[in-house]
């Protein structure tokens, strides 16, 4: 039986090679949705749905602060993660040279990835879409000459385009991170977890956020990121976001622990596996 996984985006996108690697071993059937907020809707709402692939943050554009949003409000576990090389890929319909391309249309972000290459073509316009793979369908779809679009190589292979010009990016060490999600109250898989995300709010009192990190450091804890984001309708009021990794269970159930003595909310957004970059 086919597992169903959410992506976020049309097929052919980063978020469909992302689910297909972390979800190797298993037979799949991707479901695209346009927007993130449409992704958390149809895995909480549609029981047929198995997992979702999400975007947090990438190591050029930062992280993607609305998801951290919706991983609390939505309540959705993180089972695992994965990070993907980026590589940009310039695609056209068949048949044509850069000396035939106008305009190039992809993602904002994927545009700004590769503004060194397109720098280089400064008679070629640049034109935002809302996902690298719906630049590439579009431009089958309507057989646009003239226009190239920025996106991988399984969009130019699923929409049949020629590459132009291969890894186009201007950092070669370019990667996304993605979660891969399940609805809160299923069942969390059995493993060996060595990492954990959770999210946190203090107090306004002075060294209210430096209690945490005195707690995490004390336990042998290794804390690998620390995000922030506003409380909505408060002032100075922030969520605190936080990735933990760890060698022993002990040492971070015994941090969890402690941090609910020194905050005012804490929740464990999921317990899973450290992927190795």
């Amino acid at each position: 039986m086919k597992q169903r996984i959410l992506i976020q985006g049309f097929l052919g996108c980063f978020h469909q090679e992302a689910a297909e690697k972390y979800f190797s071993d298993t037979d799949l059937q991707i479901i695209p949705a346009e927007s993130f907020l449409q992704l958390a809707d149809e895995l909480k709402n549609n029981l047929d749905v198995d997992f979702a692939m999400m975007a947090i943050e990438n190591n050029i554009a930062g992280s993607i602060v609305q998801n951290y949003k919706i991983l609390r409000e939505y309540r959705f576990r993180i089972i695992g993660e994965i990070y993907l090389p980026i590589h940009h890929n310039l695609m056209c319909l068949p048949g044509q040279a850069m000396s035939n391309i106008s305009e190039v249309h992809s993602h904002p972000m994927a545009l700004n990835q590769c503004l060194a290459f397109l720098s280089k073509y400064p008679q070629i316009k640049m034109v935002e879409s809302k996902d690298t793979a719906l630049s590439a369908l579009q431009i089958r779809e309507k057989n646009l000459k003239g226009i190239a679009a920025i996106a991988s190589l399984s969009a130019s292979e699923l929409y049949n385009l020629d590459i132009l010009e291969r890894n186009i990016e201007t950092s070669p060490n370019n990667y996304t991170r993605f979660f891969a999600l399940q609805r809160d109250g299923l069942e969390i898989p059995e493993g060996k977890f060595n990492k954990a995300s959770i999210y946190l709010t203090t107090d306004h009192a002075k060294g209210s956020l430096l209690r945490v990190l005195e707690v995490i450091y004390d336990n042998n804890i290794n804390l690998t990121k620390l995000q922030s984001y506003p409380v909505e309708g408060q002032r100075d009021a922030y969520y605190f976001y936080l990735d933990l990794d760890f060698k022993k269970p002990i040492d971070y159930e015994r941090t969890i622990e402690l941090l609910k003595g020194v905050t005012l909310e804490l929740e464990v957004l999921g317990v899973y596996s450290k992927y190795a970059v």
